[in-house]
């Protein structure tokens, strides 16, 4: 299941609105900070502020803990514990054990005028990404500049929770966040579904903070199998293609292009791939249509082209249709008259259960006149592969071949059905 984390549902006025709580959030507690430092106590001082930025946001936020600021210098201010949720809800929109806010006296002096925040630094964060779309839903309208974080944002051991999935262990450096400057940017972590772990580290930038239209990522992304590991460096280019009358995130083309390596216990399994295609996300559902996929393998993975959709949601859901190139040398031989044909074989593959692909997989495939209509099962694919050398030289699959002629040693097989089980005819 890939993927760097995804991107939550937002219209350009909600991601703007977003960036306003953000901006609010800081302003309102440096204006406090430097205007109450010789009245009040930080803590006091803090809860004052906040009793009156909640309610504007229609957020509860609290905190615990020690506060601690300093005037001198850049003001800075760091808060503990701190938690915000809507009203009324018992899972918070967003935790995080440390918040240290960095404001030039520019800000402050200005009252928010100017949109200037130094730098923003948190611990821990949970956020939890079904709160958040709905806190969204909330918010009316609104417009604005975005906060420039001249001396970047820093995430470390953070969490985005979307209860089907998560991402774990999220760190984040940007060196500056301006919002008509290029991005430049690296993140890492680990996606969790079930039991497949995807850990990347990405290298991303884009053309601008606002209203990005092109984006670009390097880096490295795994998945992680009770069978074994995949391991990818890629590179991605994508362009923004957001239509308002459809919210969420829409990208295309989205083009991608790599190395693999496939490594189980006595399995090494090296190639190539390249996608290209249009992504949309919204409420939690993430899919690729038009899709279209390549592969250039070695020994006993094919090289093919196909194309369809895919559809990662409560489950996932594959349609793809397309061809191998020719039938790889390290597969069984094929009897003729089919082995004399050396042109592409078409296939479809087809698939609905959960993301770890432990539901059986459809496929058919045709050539020479011949065809096998079955389904087989990843993780008793991957075994086979994991054994191939020393194994049965049929894979495990379900089905039926039927063939208008076969020739065997010694024998002519005409009008030919065979039906197979977990591999054996």
């Amino acid at each position: 299941m890939t993927t760097a984390a995804p991107a939550p549902e937002a219209s350009g006025p909600r991601r703007r609105r977003w960036r306003r709580l953000v901006l609010a959030v800081v302003v309102g507690l440096g204006l406090l900070a430097g205007s109450v430092y010789v009245l009040l106590p930080p803590e006091r001082a803090v809860r004052l502020a906040l009793d009156r930025l909640g309610p504007a946001l229609g957020l509860e936020i609290t905190f615990d803990g020690d506060i601690e600021y300093r005037l001198r210098g850049t003001p800075q201010l760091v808060a503990r514990d701190v938690t915000a949720r809507m009203p009324g809800e018992a899972t918070a929109l967003l935790r995080a054990d440390r918040v240290l806010l960095s404001l030039p006296w520019s800000t402050i002096r200005s009252r928010g005028e100017v949109f200037e925040i130094a730098r923003v630094e948190l611990d821990s964060p949970i956020l939890h990404l079904p709160a958040l779309l709905r806190w969204l839903g909330t918010r009316p309208p609104g417009d604005g500049p975005s906060p420039a974080f001249t001396d970047g944002v820093r995430i470390r051991d953070g969490v985005v929770d979307a209860d089907t999935w998560r991402i774990e262990g999220l760190a984040l450096d940007a060196p500056s966040l301006q919002a008509d400057r290029p991005v430049d940017l690296r993140i890492e972590g680990s996606a969790i579904a079930g039991a497949v772990t995807a850990p990347f580290r990405l290298r991303m930038r884009s053309d601008r903070l606002a209203g990005a239209k092109r984006l670009d990522a390097d880096g490295t992304l795994g998945l992680r199998l009770p069978t074994g590991r995949l391991d990818t460096r890629l590179h991605l280019h994508a362009a923004r293609a957001d239509d308002d009358a459809m919210p969420g995130l829409r990208l295309s083309p989205v083009r991608i292009a790599g190395e693999a390596h496939w490594r189980a216990r006595a399995t090494s399994l090296p190639f190539a791939f390249g996608l290209h295609g249009s992504l949309a996300y919204r409420a939690g559902r993430l899919e690729l249509a038009p899709v279209g996929i390549a592969i250039r393998g070695q020994g006993p993975v094919p090289t093919l082209a196909t194309g369809g959709r895919i559809v990662l949601d409560q489950g996932l859901v594959l349609a793809l249709d397309g061809r191998l190139a020719h039938w790889p040398d390290a597969w069984p031989s094929l009897p003729a008259p089919l082995s004399a044909d050396g042109s592409p074989l078409p296939f479809a593959l087809r698939y609905t259960g959960p993301s770890t692909l432990d539901a059986p997989l459809a496929f058919r495939i045709e050539h020479a006149g011949a065809r096998f209509d079955g389904d087989t099962r990843l993780r008793a694919v991957l075994q086979w592969f994991d054994a191939f050398d020393t194994g049965s030289p049929l894979p495990p699959l379900r089905g039926r071949l039927t063939a208008g002629r076969l020739e065997l040693p010694g024998a002519v097989l005409e009008g030919v059905q065979i039906d197979f089980e977990d591999g054996a005819p």
